[in-house]
């Protein structure tokens, strides 16, 4: 590890909150990965010595957590570390989570405490059920809406309960092309047939009618978003180096002119495309948008740039980034604002993982831009 590097993750809150033992035995929490909400304020998920999930928040201000803690039911307070605990789906916001988890046949996925939450369901048949404040479920369901006029496969809607901020899906069928991309004894063949599937699949969507009602992602949405990530590493995950100088050329990149608008996914990645046979389909598509197709090209091909960080073999993830664009053949002016797009998701992703303790080292590297 290098001297800038390992200053990613030697300091910090998330390094002084990496580990956790909380009173009462259970052992050691390991946490995983972390949210910020401002320089204040983290949202944590950690996990136990059996893997499973333990949501929780740190508060700067410890006023404030005993408060959060005091109004969850469930919920363990930590006051010499700021860190409320809130397992098997206790939050105080969304009410309807741990009666949920509480459920035959129910896991809780991930949760973001008082923001969001997702547990699968594998009563009768597998579904996944997004918990979110009720304000939120009207802008689910458009989107959905928006996702199913397009060709592209997509979840089922199955349920929809407003007031406790529920929204379900049928699972889609097919493997993630994470999943087919990490699994060396998948061939490189279907591997690259995955990735022209994906291909395949996006360009459907962009070339599909973009409804009035969708929102509008701007470059200046896009760098509101980096901003929105880089201001609290410093102060809570330690210094990324180079992240200044990395965002500022993508903020100068963002000005050139835009493309068209199209529809996008907006946080597509190979977690998000599943694929079967040669079909690809899309889930989570709650954050679909009008805006410019490399948005959603660089997301995916920065992705793969990270898995190869992460320890994927290059000649994995090169091949499907070469498969993926070869089949979607964006133009020319798409082609041209892939790269402004690209320095853009380097840098918010840099500083995503930079709050995962155990891969903040590696994905420090994508602000020195693909190998």
């Amino acid at each position: 590890m290098t001297g800038g590097l390992a200053a990613v993750v030697d300091g910090g809150t998330v390094a002084a909150l990496a580990e956790l033992t909380p009173p009462g035995g259970g052992g050691e929490l390991t946490l995983r990965r972390s949210w910020p909400r401002g320089v204040d304020h983290l949202l944590l998920e950690y996990v136990d010595g059996t893997g499973s999930a333990i949501a929780g928040q740190w508060h700067a201000d410890r006023v404030r957590g005993g408060a959060v803690a005091a109004g969850t039911p469930g919920a363990t307070w930590l006051e010499d570390r700021g860190v409320v605990l809130q397992p098997l789906g206790a939050d105080r916001r969304l009410r309807a989570l741990a009666g949920m988890v509480a459920e035959p046949g129910a896991t809780l996925i991930v949760h973001r405490p008082e923001r969001r939450a997702v547990v699968r369901r594998t009563v009768g048949r597998t579904t996944y059920a997004k918990v979110v404040r009720p304000t939120k479920v009207a802008a689910l369901v458009a989107a959905d809406g928006l996702a199913r006029a397009t060709t592209v496969p997509v979840p089922e809607l199955v349920m929809v309960d407003p007031g406790e901020g529920i929204v379900e899906w049928a699972e889609l069928p097919g493997r993630s092309l994470h999943d087919l991309l990490c699994d060396e004894a998948v061939p490189l063949g279907v591997v690259t047939t995955a990735a022209a599937a994906a291909g395949h699949a996006l360009r459907a969507m962009h070339s599909a009618p973009v409804s009035e009602p969708a929102r509008h992602h701007t470059p200046a949405d896009e760098v509101a978003n980096m901003a929105r990530w880089v201001e609290p590493v410093g102060v809570l995950a330690s210094t990324l180096p180079g992240i200044e100088r990395a965002l500022d050329a993508a903020v100068a990149l963002l000005s050139e002119p835009a493309s068209a608008p199209v529809l996008v996914h907006r946080d597509l990645h190979d977690k998000q495309i599943l694929v079967e046979v040669d079909e690809a389909g899309m889930i989570d598509v709650d954050t679909l948008a009008k805006g410019e197709a490399a948005v959603d090209l660089a997301n995916l091909l920065v992705h793969l740039e990270l898995r190869a960080a992460l320890g994927v073999a290059p000649s994995r993830t090169e091949a499907a980034a070469e498969s993926f664009l070869d089949a979607y053949r964006p133009s020319a002016d798409v082609r041209a604002r892939i790269g402004a797009y690209a320095a853009a998701t380097r840098v918010r992703l840099a500083c995503v993982y930079a709050f995962r303790p155990a891969q903040a080292v590696a994905a420090a590297q994508l602000l020195a831009g693909p190998p």
